[in-house]
């Protein structure tokens, strides 16, 4: 944003002041300044001159000597332009004037002395024009002016960084930045321009203005007797030096208000409003795909969520963005209506998003802008106008509501809270005459505070105590608040146990395991957020989002999913996991779950037949996951079959640690990979983190040590025969429930098909370690173990091989 200091100064005497002190104190208390420019300087050594008397040079053909007078000097100048006249007022560079990369100097062309240059528009700066030399047709131009007082350069512009103010709607405007800097630097305010008066006429019918809730403030007059021709001559630098297109007086006065006050306001060409039936101006959303055209020559179909004015049903404005051409102010227009309006920052901002248009009024309301101001601007509107080329200017009383007159914002803070905050010991006396200065309105019992937030700063700035210390701390200057050591009780922090499974977690899982892991969006659409199950009580995110991320996520395998498809191609086997977050509508602490969730892809095609590769995977990844448990101290594990919706039927498992179910672990369904466009087998697991932390908290010092015993392991190897589709897992799981004292392991360590066995069926070999802790194992012992994990096998069906 660029600032004038000129323009400021309209407002608060910031003239009397060096622009160092000022830049240091804006920097220091308000903002970041980007650069400062010390506006069309090389205007300083140019004047206005007459062409008094013209000749042809007498060694060239293309040129020609003039003479020319600043009123009081007669100067000859040899030019080349083609539109030389005597009688026209010209602009002169004198010896000494930089003009771009040309530094103008005494000299001879040709054998005839120059003493300067006549410069055309582009020459100076001022446009593309390079025709021929700029001539100056202004009753108020004067023999011998500087041209930079002329077109009122003679200025100082700030550039703004617009990022350091985006929290201050009210600094966006050369009034609301005086009256920033007039607090600051201690200095009164010479003008306000909210305070200016106008009587209304009462001959003149009002605007209907049909009330809505879709504007916080909305207003409009009729206002007769306009004449459209060019700005004064003030509007106009005043625009071109903020780097706005200079159009005609009315739309001028439009962006010089934008300029000087930060309340947009937009004209209407009556006749054109009254043409379409009526003016009837109200603020009510779009319909699909309406459109009209607006100021910038485009059309965009709109939303239903864009708010427009609609005149007499039909669409003549994106609200707090453009305007409509249709019912714009041309050179014909002779009546106007005057729009001043406050709408709610979201809906603009969701207008800006969906057509993608930014515009100065837009970027303002977009902050969030102060409802009270649009009648007092309307006051302001017309003054303007009628000083600018309007003066028998009528206008009628504003129609209109607004709906937060009475919105007020209270705060209470301690002297004790503020100087703990700041690190300061400034007293009663000292806060009260920052908060005043300020503006702030303040009522005092004992040491604490109740403070009144002026209305153009109420709106999203200072909302609770901590932007009261902050008011008063840059006030006074970071710099200046002492630098103390800090004096606190050294303790050691409270163990948080979450944070501690969760590093655990990850570490076990990316360096023992060799898992990657991945970060993703907590934002899913309705479709990932039915992959577990149909959920009616999904939070829809209420800013408008694409609808592959308009709510929030209630599993993380869908995201999971996705990265193993996406990756799918560049890698061969893929091991991924993440500790996230699902929500869903409930009271807190219930709307909130955290997960730790892992998916693996071995790059076995989704019709591989190979039931031994995929059974290998899945013990695989089933070993490791036992494998974190043990570093986590959990050994009372197990795994019970438990089929889901989103698992294979016949690769479902869930986990239970000390009898509480903490995590599954399956192949993802065919379907479920269908749906996300995989043809890999994927393995699908996950840890509830709130139960395993639960039973961690609980069992993560357990002493589960025995003593090595003195006494020789010893080792029975089975065969069984099963069916091909059957776990391996069902025998061992048998045997572990026998409770054999001396078994110590047991683990599937051949899986065989083919040969001489069935096709339906497999083979698979199962090693148990025993060993005693008291004496040495006896054949008979061992035998009877044998003898007795035969028959549990012959009776569940499994025959020996």
């Amino acid at each position: 944003m660029k600032l004038s200091l000129d323009w400021i100064n309209d407002f608060t005497p910031i003239k009397d002041l060096s622009l160092e002190d000022v830049l240091k104190k804006i920097a220091a208390s308000i903002c970041e300044v980007d650069g400062v420019e010390d506006y069309f300087s090389h205007l300083e050594k140019v004047v206005l001159v007459k062409i008094e008397s013209l000749e042809k040079h007498p060694q060239a053909d293309k040129l020609q000597v003039a003479q020319v007078s600043d009123g009081k000097n007669k100067i000859q100048i040899v030019s080349g332009a083609p539109n030389l006249k005597v009688g026209d007022l010209v602009p002169l560079a004198i010896p000494g004037a930089e003009l771009g990369d040309k530094k103008i100097l005494e000299s001879e062309l040709r054998g005839v002395k120059s003493s300067g240059m006549l410069c055309s528009e582009k020459e100076l700066g001022l446009s593309e024009e390079d025709a021929g030399v700029m001539v100056l047709d202004d009753p108020e131009a004067k023999l011998g002016q500087n041209l930079r007082e002329y077109f009122g350069f003679r200025d100082t512009i700030l550039d703004i960084d617009n990022k350091s103010i985006t929290h201050r709607p009210d600094l966006w405007s050369h009034f609301g930045f005086a009256r920033e800097l007039a607090a600051q630097l201690n200095l009164p305010i010479k003008f306000n321009p909210f305070e200016t008066n106008w009587d209304f006429s009462k001959d003149i019918v009002s605007p209907k203005v049909k009330e809505t809730e879709y504007a916080h403030s909305y207003y409009s007059s009729s206002i007769e007797g306009i004449q459209i021709k060019a700005s004064n001559k003030t509007v106009r630098s005043r625009l071109k030096k903020c780097g706005v297109r200079v159009i005609n007086n009315v739309v001028d006065v439009s962006n010089y208000l934008l300029l000087e006050a930060g309340q947009p306001t937009h004209f209407f060409d009556s006749d054109k409003l009254s043409a379409q039936g009526g003016i009837e101006l109200e603020v009510d959303y779009a319909k699909k795909d309406e459109s009209f055209l607006l100021l910038d020559e485009t059309s965009p179909k709109l939303d239903p969520e864009i708010l427009i004015i609609r005149n007499s049903k039909k669409g003549v404005a994106i609200a707090g963005v453009m305007g409509g051409a249709d019912t714009a102010v041309d050179s014909n227009s002779k009546k106007v209506i005057l729009e001043s309006a406050v709408f709610p920052r979201e809906f603009v901002r969701k207008s800006i998003r969906k057509t993608g248009i930014r515009s100065e009024s837009s970027v303002r309301y977009e902050k969030g802008l102060e409802a009270t101001t649009t009648l007092p601007i309307i006051k302001r509107a017309l003054n303007l106008l009628k000083e600018n080329g309007c003066p028998d200017l009528k206008a009628s009383l504003p129609a209109g509501y607004i709906h937060t007159a009475d919105k007020k914002v209270e705060i209470e803070v301690s002297l004790a809270f503020l100087n703990k905050k700041l690190g300061t010991e400034i007293d009663q006396s000292t806060s009260d005459k920052i908060l005043k200065q300020l503006s702030f309105s303040t009522e005092w019992k004992g040491d604490t505070v109740k403070v009144l937030v002026p209305k153009y700063r109420q709106n999203y700035d200072i909302t609770i105590p901590e932007d009261i210390v902050e008011e008063i701390g840059r006030t006074l200057g970071y710099a200046s608040i002492p630098v103390r050591p800090l004096a606190s009780d050294v303790k050691p922090p409270a163990r948080n146990f979450s944070r501690e499974l969760e590093k655990h977690l990850k570490r076990a899982f990316s360096q023992i395991l060799g898992y990657n892991e991945v970060f993703n969006y907590s934002y899913a659409s309705s479709k990932d957020n039915s992959f577990e199950e149909e959920v009616k009580d999904s939070i829809k995110i209420l800013n408008a989002m694409p609808d592959e991320q308009a709510y929030l996520r209630t599993s993380l395998y869908p995201s999971l999913l996705k990265n193993i498809r996406l990756n799918g191609d560049r890698f061969e086997k893929l091991k991924i996991f993440e500790f996230g977050r699902t929500y869903k509508k409930a009271e807190e602490p219930f709307n909130e779950s955290k997960w730790f969730v892992w998916a693996v892809s071995f790059g076995r095609k989704s019709n591989e037949k190979d039931l031994n590769v995929l059974e290998s995977d899945f013990l695989d990844i089933r070993t490791g996951v036992e494998k974190v448990l043990r570093h986590l101290n959990l050994r009372e594990f197990e795994w019970r079959v438990d089929e889901k919706s989103y698992f294979h039927p016949k690769a479902s498992l869930s986990l239970f640690v000390s009898g509480k179910k903490v995590g599954e672990l399956g192949y993802a369904h065919p379907a479920a990979l269908d749906t996300a466009d995989i043809k890999k087998r994927v393995i699908l697991g996950r840890f509830e983190f709130a139960s395993l932390l639960e039973v961690w908290t609980e069992d993560r010092n357990k002493n589960y040590f025995t003593a090595p015993s003195h006494f020789p392991q010893t080792e029975i190897d089975l065969s069984l025969v099963m069916d091909l589709n059957e776990s391996s897992s069902k025998f061992s799981d048998l045997a572990v429930l026998e409770k054999f004292p001396e078994m110590q392991d047991v683990k599937v360590t051949v899986v065989f098909t083919g040969g001489n066995l069935p096709e339906n069926k497999k083979s698979v070999s199962y090693r148990f370690k025993l060993l005693s802790q008291d004496k040495n194992l006896t054949q008979e012992r061992i035998k009877e173990i044998t003898d007795r994990l035969i028959q549990i096998a012959n009776s569940s069906g499994y025959p020996l091989r």
